[in-house]
């Protein structure tokens, strides 16, 4: 029997890095895109740490989601309150033909403000 994939790890609030039209200098905000989406932890292999490491990048966690083609490396999810940059997003089918998004995490170079509420 073949059972979809559970996301039962946790849940992520989704941002997007934008430009702050207010500023005479440009500014990056975070602009919130309400959603949020429920993830599955996968493994972080000491090579892909210490390859992002040596450029500088502290890999956080990686995750998996049910596909969604509208994120990529302009986005911040916040879990439990802390903000991960998306380094990486790649679609990809499960062993059983299932449809998910792999995400590559990691900490971001400072922490961005949250520009505005989108509207539903």
């Amino acid at each position: 029997m073949i059972c979809p994939p559970e996301y039962v790890d946790g849940k992520f609030e989704l941002y997007r890095i934008k430009n702050d039209p207010q500023k005479d200098f440009p500014e990056e905000k975070l602009e919130d895109e309400n959603m949020e989406i429920w993830y599955r932890e996968i493994s972080v292999f000491d090579r892909m740490r210490y390859e992002l490491g040596q450029g500088g990048k502290d890999v956080t966690v990686k995750l998996r989601i049910p596909m969604y083609k509208g994120i990529d490396s302009k986005c911040i999810c916040v879990i439990d309150g802390a903000q991960h940059r998306v380094y990486n997003a790649t679609h990809v089918k499960d062993r059983f033909g299932f449809t998910e998004t792999e995400l590559t995490l990691i900490r971001p170079e400072r922490e961005l403000e949250i520009l505005c509420q989108k509207k539903n």
